[in-house]
């Protein structure tokens, strides 16, 4: 049975998942859910790395690289819809469940540091 303070901490849990939606959230709650909390903790501590990393590369001058060169936008944007079609293609051809569930691991901590580079 539901008692009244499980309800609340769930309710409050769920409006901080609506208020910050994104790829992090989904990953950490997948990743918890099918490996337990233990084995989600690299990713846990990839994720602010990550970001700090970004935080860091800003700050000593990344976007302006990006304003005095331009056309590295679209290197970017060509490198990020290949890897979405890659992407795309990596799920349609996984049909095999049997085979998939015997690969399946968390992200590692610097799997999830790379993820950030990604998920902007």
């Amino acid at each position: 049975m539901i008692t009244s303070e499980l309800f609340i901490a769930i309710t409050i849990f769920y409006f901080i998942m609506y208020a910050t939606p994104g790829p992090n959230n989904s990953i950490l709650t997948a990743s918890g859910i099918k490996f337990g909390f233990v084995r989600t903790i690299p990713n846990i501590l990839g994720i602010p790395t990550g970001h700090g990393i970004q935080l860091i590369l800003v700050c000593f001058g990344l976007g302006s690289l990006f304003a005095q060169f331009p056309f590295l936008l679209d290197i970017l944007k060509f490198i990020g819809a290949t890897y979405l079609l890659y992407l795309a293609w990596k799920i349609f051809g996984s049909i095999n469940i049997k085979s998939i569930k015997n690969k399946l691991s968390p992200l590692k901590y610097y799997e999830a540091i790379l993820f950030q580079f990604i998920n902007p």
